[in-house]
């Protein structure tokens, strides 16, 4: 309801960081095509708003690609070394509707901020809402998501 009619969760999540990357579609693709090289598939891609020449990168991969990520890091870590860490769960709201619904990136938000579960992550497109959590918190994530959007 509200625009969402699935709620799905995946855990151990591992997001990595990239913070004061080189702001340049070069740069981050240079950066993606490291892991993508070494068969990592990544998925929560997110890039801050530019400051100056530089942005924080971020993207989110199965923790069973951690020896891959590290084995990596190497090519990909430009100027400063990347922030690593995993305990996470990815929480997606799906729905065909939400492409035409209002307030449904707030209805989840507040939701969540009021069973004191905080974001990590949050990346969107027209049918999905991703949002990564801290592991202990998925499931007091999906009970406040799965009340707010009555599922």
């Amino acid at each position: 309801m509200y625009g969402v009619s699935k709620i799905s969760s995946e855990q151990d999540i591992l997001l990595t960081t990239f913070p004061g990357a080189q702001y340049s579609a070069q740069s981050l693709a240079e950066h993606l095509n490291v892991f993508a090289k070494a068969g990592i598939v990544v998925d929560m891609i997110c890039q801050s708003a530019p400051r100056g020449d530089s942005v924080d990168f971020s993207f989110t991969t199965s923790y069973d690609n951690f020896a891959a990520v590290m084995k990596a890091i190497p090519a990909a870590a430009k100027a400063n070394p990347p922030l690593i860490s995993g305990g996470y769960s990815k929480i997606n709201l799906f729905g065909e509707e939400m492409v035409t619904s209002c307030g449904v990136a707030a209805r989840a938000l507040a939701a969540l901020a009021e069973a004191g579960v905080e974001i990590a992550l949050i990346t969107t497109s027209d049918l999905d809402i991703s949002l990564l959590v801290r592991q202990q918190d998925e499931d007091a994530a999906l009970n406040a998501l799965t009340a707010a959007f009555e599922l």
